[in-house]
């Protein structure tokens, strides 16, 4: 049986914590959740040089928060909603137990 107040939290929260830009990145991305661009579209977004977040946006589709696919010759990311959705679930449920430990 594992004990959910002493569980670990998601593999996905280290790597979302990693870094200033991968915060920016999936602020970016929530609040356009339709958004689908390139990696120089996208730094572009965020005022940003494309060589600054492109292995973000590299670490961010290997832990499937977000999705890449070829538009011809480019590549464009976007929102995976439904690993989004586990993710934040997985990382609310991570601080409840936080907070449980604390109390009891």
């Amino acid at each position: 049986m594992v004990d959910k107040a002493n569980a670990r939290p998601p593999d996905v929260l280290g790597a979302l914590l990693s870094s200033s830009n991968k915060a920016d990145l999936l602020v970016l991305f929530h609040r356009n959740p339709g958004l689908i661009d390139t990696v120089e579209g996208i730094a572009r977004r965020l005022g940003k040089k494309g060589s600054a977040i492109s292995s973000d946006i590299s670490e961010l589709a290997s832990a499937s928060i977000l999705q890449k696919k070829a538009v011809g010759k480019s590549e464009v990311y976007f929102l995976n909603r439904e690993k989004d959705r586990e993710s934040q679930k997985g990382i609310a449920e991570y601080i409840n137990n936080l907070g449980a430990k604390k109390s009891s």
